[in-house]
């Protein structure tokens, strides 16, 4: 097949070559289909595929799911398909390579959803090659983000240390209540800012990654949004992003509170979690904030939770318990290659890191119904000839008196969460950053699944 549905306008295309490779990018915007492009072709070359046509298509869930019972003979809507035409062992000269099918409401990140797909393409399996194409993909993936960000990055990952040594890795999704501190244990565990963090819930709308390595292992932390009942598209998309990092997740880490009592929420996420049925560990945290006595009351109401595995204390705030409880959740990672650089800390790319250091700022400086309003969009960064960074945003809000807010008297407001995401900016970036922030108001923008995907919550 050469589309996988019906042919968009000529707005909806972005076709490019490279060498003797054409990819073409159907329905998407300009600036999306340029990027896509780039993650298209930079996945055809590192499969050492130098010559051909490959056509990249944004579907909505309707279609995708369409394709799935047609193709799969399954009834549902995944993150990405590919069809190979002639392969990668065809004749010499130009061919067509295939379609990669990407459904951006399935996915938490459109770049990698098609460097897989065009892995795929390729040959490789990552269900029967051992890791290859997981380790290659997050080459792919460390190289475009590296070069986006103006930094140079590793163009391999280390698929065992030392001769004969077997090597450990896997995903670790963290499951628990908005606010019992999970962004906080993520941090801990990377030792660098990855999520940010607040004494307000809902803090962690995406999943954020977090990348740990030892000398034989590497945990890949999920910082997953806290379990919600969807009120909007925004939540919709939060509680089903945490439901499907569960289902793919090699561990799962449940988290509660020691300075709350176990509740109704606490309770419902462990039935989604035993539903999973995957290695479990429990982690009661915050007893730096408690007593004996409470901590100890804590781990009995999570031992009648009878969810499987062991329950550790720990204090993500001081570190109490945390190498522990690595040591634990190392020893039930399956074996097999690193899936990142070792050197890495995170798979955020920063645009996305951007936003968020912003969104904190947001959360620091403003109260009651503002925090949740709001939502911060990177349009752009520009490297300056001395090295330094700037750094162009929207900070998103729904109404005019919520702008007026974190505009505030004589610009006051907007400064004050500005200077303060710069300083957190130019540690991440490493050099100086100049921010052009702009306050902007699109009433019900947590219902707008254009904006939602810009921003990166799928």
């Amino acid at each position: 097949m050469t589309s996988a549905a019906s042919s968009p306008s000529s707005a909806d295309r972005d076709c490019g070559t490279d060498a003797g490779l054409e990819v073409e990018v159907l329905g998407a915007s300009e600036e999306l289909a340029r990027r896509l492009r780039r993650a298209a072709l930079a996945a055809l070359e590192a499969a050492g595929v130098s010559d051909g046509h490959l056509a990249v298509e944004l579907v909505d869930r309707a279609r995708m799911r369409e394709l799935n019972a047609r193709f799969r003979g399954r009834d549902a809507a995944t993150d990405v398909l590919s069809f190979p035409i002639d392969g990668v062992e065809a004749a010499t000269g130009p061919r067509e390579l295939g379609d990669v099918i990407v459904c951006p409401p399935e996915c938490s990140d459109l770049e990698e959803a098609v460097v897989h797909g065009v892995l795929h393409l390729c040959g490789y399996d990552h269900e029967r090659d051992q890791g290859q194409m997981l380790a290659l993909q997050a080459d792919v993936l460390t190289r475009l983000r590296g070069s986006a960000s103006g930094s140079a990055a590793p163009r391999t990952v280390a698929l065992a240390v030392g001769s004969g040594t077997k090597t450990r890795a896997g995903f670790v999704a963290l499951a628990g209540r908005p606010n019992v501190g999970k962004s906080t244990l993520v941090n801990r565990f990377a030792g660098t800012k990855v999520a940010i963090v607040s004494d307000k819930p809902q803090t962690t709308r995406r999943e954020l990654r977090g990348v740990v390595t030892g000398d034989d292992w590497q945990l890949v932390l999920c910082d997953l949004p806290g379990f919600q009942r969807p009120r909007d598209e925004l939540t919709a998309r939060m509680q089903a992003r945490v439901e499907r990092a569960l289902a793919d997740s090699d561990v799962v880490l449940y988290i509660v509170s020691a300075t709350e009592p176990i509740g109704p929420g606490d309770r419902f996420i462990a039935e989604a979690v035993r539903r999973a049925e995957k290695p479990t560990v429990a982690a009661v945290n915050k007893i730096d904030a408690v007593d004996r006595e409470r901590t100890a009351l804590a781990l009995l109401e999570v031992e009648k939770l009878d969810l499987p595995g062991e329950i550790f204390p720990i204090s993500a705030k001081t570190g109490e318990g945390v190498e522990e409880l690595r040591e634990h959740l190392v020893s039930l990672l399956p074996e097999g290659p690193f899936l990142y650089p070792p050197e890495s800390r995170s798979d955020v790319p920063p645009e996305l890191a951007f936003a968020e250091l912003i969104r904190e700022q947001v959360l620091r400086h403003t109260r009651e119904e503002v925090p949740h309003a709001v939502e911060v969009e990177v349009s752009e960064i520009e490297r300056r000839p001395d090295g330094s960074l700037v750094v162009h945003a929207d900070l998103w809000c729904e109404t005019e008196s919520q702008k007026a807010i974190l505009i505030g008297a004589g610009g006051r407001m907007v400064k004050a969460i500005g200077s303060a995401a710069r300083a957190e900016m130019a540690i991440l970036a490493g050099v100086p950053v100049h921010l052009d922030l702009r306050v902007r108001v699109r009433r019900g923008w947590r219902k707008d699944e254009g904006l939602l995907d810009r921003i990166g919550i799928r």
